[in-house]
């Protein structure tokens, strides 16, 4: 059994990593294979059809995935979709005073007929009704293919996509909304029962973000949870108490198995013995938490190990941990074999096998002993797996789930859930319970807050993404759990070093290598130029300025990942939002020699006005120069825009902004013969209002990058600005297609391109 087990695990997990499936008839055989293997009786026999059938499973999955996604010629038509809200909607405040509503909508109709398929949609919905869950609705939609950003260092939100199974992502139109059904039946009971117990939560009088974690870790709504509250939890290593998983569902399923056990001693003494009792106890309460948190992919992998390791204690059969871990992850994988695509999967399995890889060392010590060895060693474990995924790891993990891990499992949870069961039945105790649920939290986190804002370089480190450095220090941290001697122990410290060197260290290559990164972000612009330690960024992308904004997700990320911890130079184009949004948080987290900008930033001290003729120079690097604005006063925002030009050798780079027709015939009745250059990043992402074919004749560029949003409302980059830079020979790229795009420049050799999207091509992108 266990040897079938490993090979279904063994044949599911790398599916998700082919750049393309494998046509049909393979998966056939694969799934024929597999039935005729099963008769061979031994170890290899099971293994080989347990392989066989995993692949089988994975490749039909994925082309099932294939096949439901949005055609191409579909997208950013205007639809008709009926279906059913089957999400707890996420409420969130725009820049400009609107509140969105994204939720999930199972459809049952598309309509043109020919754009059928999409089953699991992603909507946002800016209009006055409030979306409930359980209501069948039709909308007038405006879809696009499930499509992320691609970049190094940053989340991988298209895996999420395909982990999830979404199939569309779109937008509401206005007017084009029509409520057929207020919603029946214990789905609509079961999402209206969350939506209450979230909104309730919501007038308690307390902090914004204690209301948010309390309703986060009760019915799962993160909506509340912002980017800086996210990041303040992270430095702490405690951010996975935000996601109801393993963790949550083990702490209740642990409280029903102590109730269920006294209830059958109980029943034991009036002569009824019931020794299933307190497995059942224990998995009802596990269900019902998971049915608030709406069966989400974490919850689900929680209750099938939770129902794997009960079941077989029940059965009375002796089956081992081991086999019970490997069972749940066959369950989970057959269910969802994408779900390896997320770090939930890895970081629930993960735990779960360092506990059982600890409990085999802990026998005969003391219970205070065995917790602090616990906690201490799971953040040891765990930290190569931290740096895999998020490319850092927190300094003080141990310590605070030390603190935090109680705390919440035995004091706010418990009061939270007894708070919504009493507020189910109409009971007024429900205030109080949530007020002493949420009591520790208040007094926690403005501690938090002032160690963060005094520590962050320390609280939370940069590590190395490599995979070697990531698989030895995982082998130093399972040295490190052996009662080994000494000299075994400093041999896993020196094995673990590598996981603290920053990637920089080995990634800069030498001092006259100079990579020029444009980033994708979208509609807007965020470029990147380094030569050895020394930095420059220009804009920062979209976003919201105090909330989330590219920065945070991409910018940050992809710099932290590159072991980059301060800024030569900081260049900000312009005020408008998709350039400017994340200046704020990358001046407040990184030092900044210098800052530039077209334009006054809002909130921002300090910093000079980009003047047209300013120029410098790295030692041994690039040389720089400000060809545009002169301060002018009459100028618009757009043609505020600083236009940098960047000299690698012999090779030319112009960086143009936003700027529009008036401002390029300025350039080139200023500048003329020297405005030819090698190298262009569009301006204005490829608005008709730029590109002139006055300018182009004169640059002649031999590349072109278009930094703009996949399938945007703006319909960037316009047919005719393509047709201009063809026209004079351009090579022509495009982040939404390529992803981040990273120019290699070395001192006697052609430039190098790298397109992170085609490099990292997976079939369900």
């Amino acid at each position: 059994m266990q040897s079938w087990m490993i090979g279904v695990v063994l044949g599911i997990l790398p599916v998700g990593l082919l750049p393309r499936l494998p046509e049909w008839p393979l998966s056939t055989l694969a799934a024929g294979c597999a039935l005729g293997l099963l008769a061979w009786p031994t170890p290899w026999g099971r293994l080989c059809a347990g392989l066989a059938l995993g692949i089988a499973v994975a490749v039909a999955h994925g082309d099932s995935l294939l096949q439901r996604r949005l055609k191409d010629e579909c997208v950013k038509l205007s639809l008709i979709v009926e279906g059913q809200v089957s999400s707890l909607p996420r409420r969130s405040l725009m820049p400009n005073g609107d509140t969105r509503q994204r939720f999930d909508f199972s459809a049952t109709a598309v309509y043109p007929e020919q754009c059928q398929g999409p089953r699991q949609l992603l909507l946002s919905y800016y209009g006055p009704q409030r979306i409930v869950p359980g209501q069948r609705w039709q909308f007038r939609v405006h879809l696009k293919k499930p499509w992320g950003l691609a970049n190094p260092g940053s989340f991988n939100m298209q895996a999420w996509f395909a982990q999830t199974g979404i199939d569309g992502v779109g937008t509401v139109s206005s007017g084009g909304s029509q409520l057929l059904s207020v919603g029946h039946g214990i789905l609509f009971e079961h999402h209206r029962l969350r939506q209450q117990i979230s909104d309730r939560i919501s007038e308690l009088d307390l902090q914004p973000d204690v209301q948010a974690i309390l309703r986060a870790i009760t019915v799962a709504d993160k909506s509340g949870i912002d980017a800086g509250l996210w990041v303040l939890l992270q430095q702490f290593g405690i951010n996975h108490l935000l996601v109801i998983s393993g963790l949550h569902i083990g702490l209740v399923a642990g409280a029903g198995y102590l109730v269920g056990g006294t209830v059958a001693r109980l029943c034991l003494t009036g002569g009824l013995a019931c020794p299933w009792l307190p497995g059942a106890m224990a998995l009802v309460l596990a269900c019902g938490y998971a049915a608030l948190a709406g069966f989400s992919l974490a919850t689900q992998r929680a209750l099938c190990m939770l129902a794997c390791f009960i079941i077989a204690g029940l059965s009375g059969r002796g089956s081992s941990s081991v086999n019970n871990l490997l069972l749940a992850a066959v369950v989970v994988l057959l269910i969802n074999p994408l779900a390896p695509l997320g770090s939930g999967f890895w970081l629930s399995f993960g735990a779960v096998a360092v506990l059982l890889w600890l409990a085999c060392w802990q026998r005969g010590m003391g219970k205070f002993r065995r917790f602090l060895y616990t906690h201490g060693f799971m953040s040891l474990a765990m930290l190569p797996m931290s740096a895999w995924w998020f490319g850092g790891g927190s300094m003080l993990a141990a310590l605070a789930n030390v603190l935090m891990i109680p705390l919440v499992g035995f004091v706010v949870v418990p009061l939270a859930l007894v708070a919504a069961v009493c507020f189910t039945l109409g009971w007024a105790l429900d205030y109080e319970l949530w007020q002493l649920a949420a009591w520790p939290l208040k007094h926690l986190l403005p501690v938090a807050r002032q160690l963060a804002d005094v520590g962050d370089q320390w609280l939370y480190r940069p590590l190395s993404r490599g995979a070697w450095a990531a698989l030895l220090a995982l082998l130093a941290a399972l040295l490190l759990l052996l009662p080994a001697a000494r000299p075994i122990r400093l041999l896993a410290l020196l094995m673990a070093l590598p996981l603290a060197l920053p990637r920089q260290l080995a990634d800069e290559g030498p001092v006259s290598l100079t990579r020029v990164t444009v980033l994708d972000v979208g509609q807007g612009t965020a470029v990147v130029v380094r030569t050895g330690r020394r930095v420059l960024v220009y804009d920062t992308g979209g976003g919201d300025p105090v909330g989330s904004n590219m920065a945070n997700s991409v910018v940050l990320p992809f710099l932290r990942s590159r072991g980059i911890a301060e800024l030569d130079t900081l260049v900000i184009s312009h005020p408008d939002t998709d350039h400017s949004a994340g200046a704020t948080t990358l001046l407040g987290v990184m030092p900044v020699g210098r800052l530039r900008y077209g334009d006054r930033l809002p909130g921002v001290p300090g910093g000079q006005y980009c003047v047209s003729g300013e120029a410098w120079r790295w030692p041994g690097g690039p040389s720089f120069q400000f060809l545009s604005p002169a301060l002018e006063p009459h100028l618009g925002s757009n043609d505020r825009s600083c236009v940098l030009q960047i000299q690698v050798d012999s090779y030319r780079l112009l960086l143009l902004g936003d700027i529009e027709r008036a401002r390029e015939r300025e350039l080139v009745r200023y500048w003329g013969r020297n405005l030819r250059q090698d190298w262009l990043l569009v301006a204005h992402h490829g608005s008709a209002t730029s590109s002139t074919h006055t300018l182009l004749k004169v640059m002649r560029p031999a590349m072109a990058v278009v930094s703009s949003g996949y399938a945007n409302r703006f319909g960037h980059p316009h047919p005719d600005v393509l047709q201009r830079l063809r026209h004079v020979g351009a090579r022509v790229l495009s982040t939404a297609e390529s992803g981040a795009l990273e120019f290699e420049f070395a001192p006697g050799e052609a430039p190098r391109v790298n397109r992170y999207r085609l490099q990292n091509r997976r079939f369900w992108m």
